[in-house]
């Protein structure tokens, strides 16, 4: 068994993360002697991709699904999405329900501790969507969170559609 593989021997490609490879390959110098552990890297990356990333990146079928969350009193942030270990989701739709009667809500919506909006209004009754212009994506270290900034928290919902890009 050559040297990489002995190093990730006691993991699976379910379990593995992208950092191992990173650390593993760091060991591969791009020299003649070493095409051999160059070819070993490019096997064990491809493995790893087909069963990670199986639409090169891209959203993979069968895959999305949509997600609430219901505010929380003081403007206290409310996790919506979090990926874990290598997963990453791209967010295809965002909105704000208000099922109070009376009245509106007033919203911040984050990206890990970034805000994407920090007014994002849902009248009563309604539900109001956030424009989306570009790509919005999740991951294990950046999670979408938001927070009712005014009106009764216990009103709002985030509603949050998204696809895995990577699983």
């Amino acid at each position: 068994m050559d040297e990489i593989r002995n190093q990730l021997k006691n993991q699976n490609f379910g379990a593995v993360l992208p950092s191992s490879f990173k650390q593993v390959g760091s060991a591969v110098f791009p020299d003649r002697p070493s095409i051999d552990d160059q070819r070993t890297l490019e096997q064990i990356i491809n493995t790893w991709s087909a069963i990670h990333v199986p639409a090169f990146g891209n959203p993979i079928g069968s895959s999305s699904a949509t997600v609430n969350a219901t505010g929380a009193g003081g403007e206290a942030e409310v996790d919506v999405l979090t990926a874990v270990k290598s997963e990453v989701y791209k967010i295809q739709a965002i909105s704000i329900a208000n099922a109070g009667g009376a009245a509106p809500v007033i919203c911040k919506i984050l990206l890990g501790d970034v805000a994407l909006v920090m007014d994002l209004t849902g009248a009563p009754s309604t539900q109001t969507p956030f424009p989306i212009s570009n790509a919005i994506y999740v991951d294990a270290n950046s999670p979408l969170k938001f927070a009712v900034l005014s009106g009764t928290a216990s009103d709002a919902v985030l509603n949050v559609n998204y696809i895995a890009t990577s699983q």
